[in-house]
């Protein structure tokens, strides 16, 4: 049972890239992957029996949406309603709240925050008041107090605070455009940790280092590879509810009503995602494609993959023995390799499709380095000795303005530009 059921980015009008040369059963669930997301989370409301689910980050622009997804939208607020549940939608200003609401012919159950107007709602008896954190563009998050004016009779009986924030990493770039994350790129709300009866939600499809109090939450649903997580969304219980011992013996407890724990304890992710990515790491120092083909096919084999879970879209990682000359092979025959592979893919059995064999990137570069060459300090060395040197050195330095992961793939490029020149 939960009381609130928080949605991230179910970006609706924004559906994942499709996959090249993908059969129907693997081309439909990846186009519908954003939508049937946000109905696992709308279905997890409803089995929940949740007062109210919350939508923030992307959800549907009004300026982008097509009838078709906004008669979807309304179908799933409407429905909600039915149920008992309202949806909370977290838009920037009353302008876009006035968009949203004629986008969707105002349905019965659709309220709106908005970072100057927050919310106010009775949950079982529990005054809770929704706020929207700040710009999810900011860089921070701004600083909480406590209500200045505990006259109003809104803000007296105030008993629960939910602070919502979220930002745009990895809406419009790359894993290498993220900041490393430093001392000063931490986010401090406040001072002191969470004030008392709050409950902070940050939303973001990579995992940064949050602030003590604050809760994590990744989209419904990946687009990518480079994301923190496959896709969830977060369920928060306002209070204990009784549990069977409870009601056997009501003289163990003052109040039904009453938590026996700190409530913002009751957090907890159910995943969302019908799409996943996985990548598969195999060694292959040598042979053509078949013989790679064969040697992934048994790799993906041997994962267990439920046919009833969702679809995994396999990116294949080939160890080389640091081979420069067998990366500039892989790359010459994965395209035949991959057509192998597919040749032995049935939706009916297993839900896994491979998208794409290359040279593992993240393969260590040491043994080219001075340490395992046998190169002198001051001689001529190759540049692959001291292209290795840079990367190894940069390794030792955590917080480089460059992660050692793109430094290895970035230098392993370089040098199969070299071999195959």
């Amino acid at each position: 049972m939960a009381d609130l059921v928080f949605a991230f980015d179910p970006a609706l009008d924004r559906p994942l890239p499709r996959l090249e040369s993908a059969p129907a059963a693997v081309a439909e669930p990846v186009a519908t992957a954003a939508t049937d997301a946000l109905l696992s989370a709308a279905a997890a409301a409803r089995q929940a029996d949740a007062a109210a689910l919350v939508l923030f980050g992307r959800v549907l622009d009004p300026q982008r949406a097509s009838p078709a997804q906004a008669a979807m939208l309304r179908s799933l607020i409407t429905g909600l309603a039915d149920h008992g549940c309202r949806t909370v939608w977290l838009a920037a200003d009353t302008t876009h709240c006035a968009d949203i609401a004629r986008m969707l012919g105002e349905p019965a159950g659709l309220v709106f925050v908005t970072p100057t107007a927050p919310l106010q709602l009775e949950i079982r008896g529990i005054a809770v008041e929704i706020i929207s954190a700040s710009d999810r563009h900011a860089a921070g998050l701004p600083v909480l107090t406590a209500p200045a004016d505990t006259t109003h009779p809104a803000l007296s009986t105030l008993e629960r605070r939910i602070v919502l924030g979220w930002d745009a990493s990895h809406w419009n770039s790359e894993r290498w455009d993220d900041e490393p994350a430093t001392a000063e790129h931490r986010w401090t709300p406040h001072a002191g940790g969470p004030l008392a009866n709050t409950f902070c939600v940050w939303g973001s499809r990579r995992r940064p280092p949050v602030a003590a109090g604050w809760h994590h939450l990744p989209a419904l649903q990946a687009r990518s590879a480079h994301e923190s997580a496959a896709g969830s969304c977060g369920m928060l219980t306002l209070l204990d509810h009784p549990t069977a011992d409870d009601a056997a013996l009501p003289s163990s407890r003052r109040d039904t009503l009453e938590s026996r724990t700190d409530w913002r304890h009751n957090w907890r992710e159910i995943p969302t995602h019908n799409v996943a990515w996985r990548t598969v790491t195999i060694a292959s120092a040598t042979g053509g494609d078949e013989e790679l083909a064969t040697t992934i096919w048994s790799s993906i084999e041997a994962l267990s993959l439920d046919v009833r879970g969702p679809l995994e879209i396999i990116r294949c990682h080939v160890e080389c023995g640091t081979s420069v000359s067998r990366r500039v092979r892989v790359a010459e025959i994965s395209a035949e390799t991959l057509a192998r592979v597919r040749q032995l893919y049935d939706p009916r059995t297993f839900r896994a499709w491979c998208h794409e064999v290359i040279a593992d990137p993240g393969e260590s570069l040491i043994a080219l380095g001075h340490s395992r060459s046998g190169a002198k300090p001051g001689s001529t060395t190759s540049f692959s000795t001291a292209l290795a040197d840079i990367v190894n050195g940069l390794e030792q330095q955590p917080l480089h303005a460059i992660p050692a992961d793109l430094a290895r793939e970035s230098a392993w490029l370089a040098l199969e530009l070299i071999e195959s020149t």
